[in-house]
């Protein structure tokens, strides 16, 4: 009963954390300039704590409102690809990095769990990539 539970429970998690990092993909290149302006700030910085966590926060709300605007305003498909192309990216590397980990949560060897990374990285990046195209130009 409780194993069947366990199981029936392991399923339910995996799939609802599937279901939030496809959900939240989009945000995936703001999220990456916010702990990439922290770290960087943090350590070449004479910067407290508040003051880098604050900046990152406001780098990564204009990462996010540039490329929202430029998806909003611009009717040019190459410049909309490119865009799209770069908000993108990094949700295909957190794809790979999750499907990575739940391949080693169910200890598979390497050149298996390497396939069905590149093949999450390619799931999560190509839906980040299909929301953000969907995006119509006023």
């Amino acid at each position: 009963m409780l194993l069947g539970l366990g199981i029936v429970l392991g399923f339910a998690s995996i799939g609802f954390l599937c279901w939030l990092l496809f959900l939240c993909a989009v945000y995936a290149a703001p999220l990456f300039v916010v702990a990439m302006a922290c770290t960087m700030l943090y350590n070449h910085a004479m910067m407290s704590g508040a003051h880098v966590i604050l900046t990152g926060i406001a780098a990564g709300i204009m990462v996010l409102a540039s490329g929202q605007a430029i998806l909003a305003f611009s009717r040019d498909p190459a410049l909309r690809v490119a865009v799209s192309m770069l908000l993108a990216l990094p949700a295909a590397l957190a794809g790979f990095g999750t499907t990575l980990g739940f391949c080693g949560m169910g200890d598979m060897s390497a050149i298996p769990a390497y396939l069905f990374a590149t093949f999450g990285a390619l799931c999560v990046g190509g839906a980040a990539w299909t929301r953000l195209c969907a995006i119509q130009p006023a």
